[in-house]
């Protein structure tokens, strides 16, 4: 009587744990990888943030300085005005 080849099992308990094993350690590493993919991402958008937040500070110091030194100017052309003559105060 001829056995059919094809119909019985011809690995043995090592092979199949080995199988086993590497398909355990090809999701693991796809797993690893989506994470490491995910932390990057995560990094990268607080570093954006981060970048983002010091240009708004950076913008609004220098809008804080650019009023200042409006202010200060006007201050200036009205202390200007006053010793030209404009604005003489006659009450004294």
């Amino acid at each position: 009587m001829a056995i059919n080849i094809t119909s019985t099992s011809n690995a043995n308990p090592l092979q199949l744990n080995l199988r086993e094993t590497r398909a355990n350690r090809v999701e693991q590493r796809s797993e690893q990888a989506a994470e490491t993919r995910r932390s990057d991402t995560a990094r990268r958008a607080e570093k954006d943030d981060a970048v983002l937040q010091q240009r708004v500070k950076q913008n609004s110091e220098a809008t804080r300085n650019e009023a200042r030194a409006n202010d200060q100017a006007v201050a200036d052309r009205r202390g200007s005005e006053k010793t030209l003559g404009r604005n003489i105060d006659t009450t004294a």
